[in-house]
């Protein structure tokens, strides 16, 4: 018995310890009591352009943003009497945005804000959907506990090198990026992943439908917050970047055989018939942001130049250079105004 009591106490303490530990880690984490998010801001960033002080661009995004040759080196390029801070972190949301932006924007004090949005998953990342009976039990438990403990999800962010099962494409190999040719089995794992969990995944978010339009809600809550330590005389700019299956045909069909439902077109589809365009727009001409929506531009493009990669979600090369390009000359309107 006395041996059955000291199991059962060791037990007790070991788990009561477990939970103080992760209750802890996670008031930490919300309340950014270390900078968690360190780490990808002086790898995107030289010692020059954090200690400058020239007039700051104050740049935050997910994986599209969150990479030395991102569309954010073509700003920096291109807008030489501006110090370009990327604040941006890969596979990375509103729920992290809103929690280490504050920060971010205290410190630098922008001139200039530009916020990016993707359509794939930024309303995914907030809500996963776990009723799907291909995913595993494990999958399910991982992301009902992440949506509710998201300290759990920088952990598994931080030590993805260790294990890629779980891990949302940040620093993901390049292998699938290098195929040029699509293939269902060379394509990023996650996509496949967000499609056995919810095939309607695309035209949910761009229709708002099967609860997309509650995590919409939650995204302009919480990006309103983020946004309220900005000074009122910041400029301020919101870029939507379509998924690839918004651009071309060939996308679109490689999404279909990735698992994605389509009820129609979408790549030939204007983006004011989507209701989540329309909100966001509606956002922005409240905030006080300009909306740019680069869609029309980067289908006239790929139709003679892909900008995408074949087995990978995000701008190839070219798409990065595009976009910049873009944004770099909408910002340089600022400056002379």
């Amino acid at each position: 018995m006395k041996i059955k009591k000291k199991i059962l106490n060791t037990l007790i303490i070991s788990f009561t310890t477990i939970v103080l530990a992760l209750i802890v880690f996670e008031i930490s984490y919300r309340f950014q009591i270390f900078d968690f998010y360190k780490a990808e801001l002086k790898g995107l960033n030289s010692k020059e352009e954090l200690k400058s002080e020239k007039p700051k661009i104050l740049v935050c995004g997910d994986s599209f943003s969150a990479s030395p040759d991102s569309y954010v080196k073509v700003i920096k390029d291109s807008l030489k009497e501006y110090s370009v801070i990327n604040a941006s972190v890969p596979g990375s949301g509103i729920v992290q945005h809103a929690i280490y932006m504050p920060g971010r924007i205290k410190k630098f004090k922008p001139e200039i804000f530009v916020y990016q949005f993707y359509i794939g998953n930024d309303l995914f990342d907030i809500s996963h959907p776990i009723s799907s009976s291909k995913l595993s039990f494990s999958r399910k438990v991982y992301w009902w506990i992440t949506d509710r403990l998201i300290s759990l999800s920088f952990l598994n962010f931080r030590f993805a090198g260790v294990k890629y099962n779980y891990y949302d494409d940040a620093k993901v190999n390049d292998g699938p990026k290098e195929k040029e040719l699509f293939s269902i089995a060379n394509y990023s794992n996650r996509e496949k992943l967000n499609y056995k969990a919810e095939t309607g995944l695309l035209e949910n978010t761009l229709y708002l439908l099967n609860g997309r339009e509650k995590d919409l809600l939650r995204f302009e809550k919480k990006f309103k917050s983020m946004i309220n330590f900005l000074d009122p005389s910041t400029r301020k700019v919101f870029i939507v970047i379509p998924h690839q299956a918004q651009v071309s045909e060939y996308y679109f069909n490689s999404h279909n055989q990735l698992g994605a439902d389509f009820k129609n077109r979408i790549y030939s589809a204007d983006s004011k018939s989507y209701p989540i365009y329309l909100r966001l727009a509606k956002l922005c001409d409240e905030l006080g942001f300009e909306f740019v929506d680069p869609l029309d531009q980067f289908r006239l493009i790929d139709a003679t130049q892909q900008l995408y990669y074949s087995n990978d979600p995000h701008l190839n090369n070219s798409g990065s250079f595009v976009l910049g390009i873009m944004l770099a000359n909408r910002l340089k309107q600022f400056s002379n105004n």
